[in-house]
């Protein structure tokens, strides 16, 4: 899929001290009387398709993320798993789930693969070394699937519940906090577990719980600390915000040379209209173009399909992002001319507005 996969240092640990548990304890008690040889060449493969395992699931994501538009620069292999790094958050929560989701579906897809391969050798009467490791490779994928569900950010089942959240109150940063909340407590839980199963039961796995809770702590702190309240952010100037204007179309400009302007600043959302004598005295939005027919855009004049440049509100450079709200408003669609009263050096939209309280507020 073109991207690169790497291995951390603690994965060899891992791997060395899964090859034992697999030739010594794993192995012989789930198919006993064979000899040492077959157990520790069986745990090699074991070895190798707990890799695979992790590759796959980490894969499950990658291939859903480039379906989505977000680049996956790199997978790397750990001690706690796997982690596919991306270029960035999806850019809307159906797109986060989705994501989110394909790692544990394609660890369930690969748990039923081993599990019909383990059926399938053993209706045959093959040999019971191989029967026994398929079947712990599908215990391995349903253990990993089932663990990042686990609804604890940042694991899998932790960015499926931000993306919930997310998509019911529509803001992404209050939701990464709660969720984050969350899998800090589940670390806990975990925590207090592992050291149950150490005092009462097996000193490894709670151990091993223990650690896995440590991390997931950490992580998801750090996930919650990234996510706090900036509320400076409502006293910066406005004049950072705008988006600057393309150069006027002329007097006289059909709807063909908007729609080629477009084409050339596709984040535009207004331009500017001269008139006869060079002045800027109204705007077009870049809607006007659909509304016209493609056959008939060639010959439309663009001033038909102005509005005059005094209709839309103006804010000074200098204003602060709360001051520009008290005037606008909130949950509105609306554009703001920038403008120190000399000339219009960009627009200001609401939902880059909205961007800055999200990360203003949670």
């Amino acid at each position: 899929m073109g991207v690169p996969v790497g291995l951390n240092w603690g994965v060899l640990v891992v791997g060395v001290i899964l090859a034992i548990s697999l030739a010594k304890t794993s192995l012989p008690s789930l198919a006993p009387g064979h000899p040492s040889s077959a157990y520790w060449f069986a745990a090699i493969i074991g070895v190798l398709g707990f890799l695979a395992s992790l590759t796959g699931h980490e894969l499950g994501h990658s291939y859903v993320a480039d379906r989505n538009d977000v680049r996956v620069i790199e997978i790397t292999l750990w001690l706690f798993g796997g982690v596919a790094k991306l270029e960035g958050d999806a850019d809307n929560p159906g797109a986060e789930f989705r994501i989110a989701a394909a790692g544990p579906a394609m660890s369930m897809v690969m748990a039923l693969l081993a599990a019909g391969g383990a059926w399938g050798i053993d209706r045959l009467s093959g040999n019971g070394v191989l029967v026994a490791l398929l079947a712990w490779l599908a215990l391995v994928n349903v253990v990993l699937a089932v663990s990042n569900l686990l609804p604890a950010f940042p694991l899998d089942g932790g960015r499926m519940l931000r993306a919930v959240m997310w998509r019911r109150s529509g803001r992404k940063r209050q939701a990464t906090r709660k969720s984050a909340l969350i899998g800090q407590i589940l670390a806990g839980v975990m925590a207090l577990a592992g050291l149950a199963i150490v005092v009462w039961s097996s000193r490894w796995t709670g151990g091993w719980t223990a650690a896995l809770a440590v991390f997931l702590f950490v992580a998801a702190r750090s996930e919650w600390s990234h996510a706090e309240a900036r509320p400076e952010l409502l006293e910066h100037a406005v004049g950072e915000l705008g988006r600057r204007l393309p150069a006027p179309l002329p007097a006289g400009a059909t709807v063909a040379d908007l729609e080629r302007m477009l084409q050339a600043h596709p984040e535009t959302v207004l331009v500017a209209v001269a008139d006869q004598h060079g002045r800027i005295t109204t705007v077009v939005s870049p809607d006007a173009v659909m509304r016209i027919p493609p056959a008939q855009r060639s010959v439309v004049p663009v001033a038909s399909l102005t509005e005059p440049i005094w209709s839309l509100p103006r804010v000074h450079p200098s204003e602060a992002v709360n001051e520009v709200l008290d005037r606008l408003g909130r949950g509105r669609h609306w554009r703001a001319l920038v403008t120190d009263g000399s000339d219009f050096r960009s627009v200001l939209c609401s939902e880059d507005v909205e961007r800055v309280i999200e990360l203003a507020t949670v």
